[in-house]
């Protein structure tokens, strides 16, 4: 299944917008980061400076999600207000 990822620019991560096309077997979260870090070169040790929407709506990186063929995946950095 093809899942369509977009990064938007996350310190320790990238720099710039990215678009990934990313091919899944198994469908799971933890697949789907493998793959992410594999293509960027880098690790997502911490992913609690990150948020996950997954087609538009807010995703819970430590639920179980299973993605499907079409899904978008976005990450974008964590924005605290004060």
């Amino acid at each position: 299944m093809n899942v369509h990822v977009k990064i938007f620019p996350i310190a320790g991560l990238c720099d710039k917008t990215q678009k990934l096309a990313i091919v899944l077997k198994n469908g799971t979260m933890d697949e789907l980061l493998e793959h992410v870090q594999e293509q960027l070169g880098v690790t997502l040790y911490e992913t609690e400076t990150i948020i996950f929407l997954h087609n538009g709506c807010a995703l819970d990186r430590h639920k179980e999600t299973v993605f499907k063929d079409g899904d978008q995946l976005w990450l974008l950095p964590l924005i605290s207000g004060g």
